[in-house]
């Protein structure tokens, strides 16, 4: 693929993480909202020639991850905790699972309401692996996967602040988030709680707000939300960020 086009997938993997659209002439259709109707071609060209718009819904690989920090900022607050499960769609079964602690930089403290919320103190985290050793760990795991989160945009930039600090490089990977899918697949007005999903598909609550634990629920979450894209007539990955695409600008998310 030509430069022009690796750039075209680049932007449109900044801009998906939600999308809405069963195909390119629906999509198309829309873009008056955000750009013009030629500009959405040449994106959907450059999709189309990185033969990942055809790979099916039911045949990927994912690794639905989750992260607990020291709060919400990620120039000033710190990783916690980095939980990650594989999901490869036509496994039902023994999906791997990897955790690690993060250790926190000298003299720094985690304030009372998170250890209140996830149960992480500095004791447990003292002993644990420092940034760089646990994204290599993190890295090796995840390998080439989609990677999956419930607002995804807060383990993003967590996780990309640290692999600058650590190694001087940044994700390149796929990203999809269970919010923004729910979005496409049920009427809500915003952007719904990862707790919201839980009770509306069923999936038992277990060692919330623990990175695993969170990672494990949200798999659960995705495999349902999967089929229920399939069901809906969104059965490609391109489809699925053609919604999602639309759905980020139409709602400004």
């Amino acid at each position: 693929m030509n430069t022009m086009g690796f750039e075209r997938i680049r932007v449109l993997r900044h801009l998906f993480g939600g999308s809405t659209d069963t195909s390119y002439a629906a999509m198309e259709g829309k873009a008056s909202n955000w750009q013009s109707e030629a500009e959405l071609r040449s994106i959907l060209h450059a999709l189309q020639e990185h033969e990942l718009a055809d790979y099916p819904l039911d045949a990927l690989s994912l690794a639905v991850i989750d992260t607990e920090t020291t709060g919400f900022y990620p120039n000033q607050d710190h990783l916690l905790s980095i939980g990650a499960v594989q999901l490869d769609v036509p496994n039902q079964e023994g999906h791997p699972t990897f955790h690690t602690y993060v250790k926190l930089p000298r003299n720094q403290l985690i304030p009372d309401v998170v250890t209140e919320l996830t149960g992480i103190t500095e004791e447990t985290v003292k002993d644990a692996p420092d940034l760089g050793s646990a994204l290599q760990a993190f890295l090796q795991f995840v390998g080439d996967r989609i990677l999956v989160a419930h607002h995804a945009a807060h383990d993003i930039r967590f996780l990309n602040v640290g692999l600058r600090k650590s190694w001087g490089v940044e994700l390149n990977h796929h990203i999809l988030d269970t919010g923004k899918i729910a979005m496409i697949l049920h009427d809500f007005k915003k952007y719904p709680s990862l707790d919201v999903l839980l009770s509306l598909y069923g999936v038992v609550t277990s060692d919330r707000h623990t990175a695993l634990g969170d990672a494990m629920m949200t798999a659960k979450v995705m495999m349902i939300q999967l089929a229920l894209l399939q069901e809906k007539g969104l059965t490609k990955l391109g489809q699925l960020w053609e919604w999602l695409v639309v759905l980020e600008h139409e709602r400004k998310l």
